[in-house]
This record gives C-alpha cells, sequence and structure tokens, in this order.
C-alpha cells in the first residue's frame, strides 16, 4: 500500500485524520496511484491536496461537491500607480466590486443568460435543481476561501485572480451522483453519465469565473475591446476539483492544481501574503500537479475560537491591503493557513517553477 503513495511532504507532518483518509484510499485495489500536495488536509472521502489515479472508474467523491473550483489569473499590463495611486481609490474599487458582484450565499436578482442544464442521466429532477439556480448564480464568487484578489505582481503590473467554481450546480450534480456509489465505471451508463455532467459544471465554472473578469477590468476602466485583449493575451485558468482520463486510468485531483509540462498555474496563500505564478514541470512521479493553496493548519471553527480579530486588523493593516476585515472573516485570517514559503520550497524546482509573485492591495472575500 505505501508504496502506492508518494508524497510531497513527509507523512509524518500531516494531521491524524488526513492520514487516514490517505491510507484508506491506498489500500483500495481500484487506486493505483496516491500523489500528496504539501497543502494537504483532510477533507470528503479523498483528502484535499490529494490526487489519485484510479483504474477504469470516475469517483463522484473524489472530485467532490465544488466541481470545478480553480482559480482564473490575468496580468493588466498596466502599473498601479495608473489604475489607483491612492488607498482611497482602491477602497471605491472594492466598493463596486461588491455593488456588482454577489458573495457569500448571495446570488443574482436578474439572471444572466447560459446555456439550460441537461443531465445525461435523464433525471428531471435534477435538470430543474440545477437549473432553478444556474442563471442567478452565474458570475457570482461564493464563500468560505473563494476570492477575489487585486494585486501587484514583480513587474508593478496590476493582476487579478479570482478563486470560484460552480457554485450550487456542481453540488447538485455531485450529491445526485455519490448517491449512484463510490465508483462508476468509466463503461456503466451513470460512469458516462456523470462524466458527461461533471464536464458541464467544470465549463459553467470557467464561465462562472470569467463573468466576474470581465465585470472587475470593465469597473477598472477597460473597454471590451482592451478586456478581450487582455484575457486572450494572459488568462491563467486552472480546476482543482476535477477528473481526467488518462492513458493509465482516470485521474482525480481534490483540491490540487495541474502542473503538466510548461503548463502555467496559481498558488494562493492566503489573504495578506498573495498568489504565486507557476509553470509546470511535468513531474509523472507526483502526477503532475501541485497544491492548489497553503492549506489550513486550523478548521473554521477553531479559527474563530483562536485568532485574536486584532491581530488580524493589524496584519493587513501593516500590509496597507484593502479587505474586510471582520468576524465574519476571522477564519479566513493568514494565521489560519500554513506557511506559504514552505509549501512553496517542498515543490519549487519539483513539480513547478515559480515564476511570478503578486502582492495583494485588494482582497474581496464573501
Amino acid at each position: 500500500m505505501k508504496e502506492k503513495i508518494k508524497s510531497l511532504i513527509d507523512l509524518g507532518e500531516i494531521e491524524p485524520e488526513a492520514l487516514k483518509q490517505i491510507y484508506d484510499v491506498a489500500s483500495l485495489d481500484i487506486v493505483k496511484k496516491l500523489a500528496i500536495m504539501p497543502d494537504v488536509h483532510a477533507g470528503y472521502d479523498l483528502c484535499i491536496g490529494g490526487v489519485a489515479l484510479v483504474d477504469g472508474h470516475i469517483s463522484p467523491s473524489f472530485v467532490g461537491y465544488d466541481i470545478g473550483c480553480g482559480m482564473c489569473f490575468v496580468d493588466t499590463g498596466i502599473k498601479k500607480e495608473e489604475l489607483f495611486p491612492s488607498k482611497k481609490e482602491r477602497e471605491k474599487i472594492a466598493q463596486e466590486i461588491y455593488r456588482e458582484i454577489p458573495v457569500g450565499k448571495n446570488i443574482r436578482k436578474k439572471p444572466l443568460d447560459y446555456t439550460p442544464f441537461r443531465s445525461a442521466s435523464g433525471d428531471k429532477k435534477l435538470d430543474k435543481k440545477v437549473n432553478d439556480k444556474l442563471f442567478h448564480s452565474l458570475g457570482t464568487l461564493g464563500s468560505g476561501n473563494h476570492f477575489i484578489e487585486i494585486g501587484e505582481n514583480l513587474e508593478g503590473n496590476v493582476c487579478i485572480t479570482i478563486h470560484s467554481g460552480s457554485r450550487n450546480i456542481g453540488h447538485s450534480i455531485a450529491s445526485y451522483y455519490m448517491k449512484k456509489g463510490r465508483f462508476l465505471s468509466l463503461d456503466s451508463f451513470w460512469g458516462e453519465a456523470y462524466l458527461q455532467d461533471m464536464n458541464f459544471a467544470l465549463e459553467y465554472a470557467l464561465e462562472n469565473r470569467l463573468t466576474m473578469m470581465k465585470i472587475i477590468l470593465k469597473i477598472l476602466g477597460f473597454t471590451e475591446k482592451e478586456i478581450n485583449k487582455i484575457i486572450k493575451k494572459s488568462l491563467v485558468n486552472e480546476n482543482h476539483n476535477h477528473a481526467v482520463i488518462t492513458e493509465d486510468g482516470v485521474l482525480h485531483r481534490k483540491g490540487a492544481t495541474p502542473a503538466d509540462e510548461g503548463q502555467k498555474g496559481i498558488i494562493p496563500a492566503n489573504m495578506r501574503d498573495g498568489v504565486y505564478l507557476t509553470v509546470g514541470l511535468g513531474n509523472k512521479e507526483f502526477l503532475s500537479s501541485a497544491s492548489h493553496g497553503a492549506g489550513r493548519v486550523m478548521s473554521r471553527k477553531k479559527a474563530k475560537e483562536l485568532i485574536d480579530l486584532k491581530e488580524f486588523k493589524k496584519v493587513m493593516e501593516m500590509a496597507d491591503i484593502v479587505a474586510k476585515v471582520s468576524e465574519k472573516t476571522i477564519d479566513e485570517a493568514p494565521f489560519a493557513y500554513k506557511d506559504i514559503n514552505k509549501v512553496i520550497e517542498a515543490q519549487d524546482g519539483v513539480v513547478v517553477k515559480v515564476i511570478d509573485v503578486i502582492k495583494p492591495v485588494i482582497n474581496i472575500k464573501g
């Protein structure tokens, strides 16, 4: 069993609950290989920060509830001083983003246009459940660790990073198929149906992020032509909750970033320390994957109990970041996450190469 596991950090450093999930998954005959990322922590079934290669089957629970959760990133090519030279202007931009983009559990009052969902399962109840939220949820952020961050890269350019997923759509699809089995044969009706519906959620998650990206660029003053040019030139998109069919089996990533050779990716740190732009090295030993973030060191509940709000406010003010710093966001404070330097160090030169670092100036949370 242990020969199946390849971890970017020592297994002894991993919390007991996540370690149990790792061993439970690795013990399954159907699982060919398991790669563990340095942001690993306990999740549902497959640990977060886990990448599992499965023989001939797809697992809805290994992909998880937020199908297609991932990151979009663009480099505007414009210097920070040109877009918002003062903190007051940054605060106005943050307020406008909150007005234009629903966050948390909020959805749009006016629906946006999108292709209606038609499940490959043929279940009309599932169609209705998904479509009831589909059009009103497009271009919305969600809550938890989802964020919009405007920052400055090493060249001084303003960059935008968005972390969000398929909203309630992916959750409804995942819940439906998890009832059909932990593993679904690719050759079965349910396996084929889940794969098709999962891909719909992946596409929807991307469109969700792109919709928000265009709104933010418009708020920053870019024209439609300029927005299209920025997206075409610099867009990085990656899913970190998905399954991919490969020659060797079905590759499941749960909170892990694709890192194929030459593929750009995003690894966020926390509200204070920004994001890292990377390029994959295609290390097959670790299933061509990297971490999707820093990883939590404490649960949301524990963070609310242990983290001091004054200290949270102090570090964000020292970093000069416009953000909502309150009891509502305290579970997303920098102290709730692992040291990003150690997480990056475990991967840089092994599975990815860091090519840029973006420090936040505006952070939007649900």
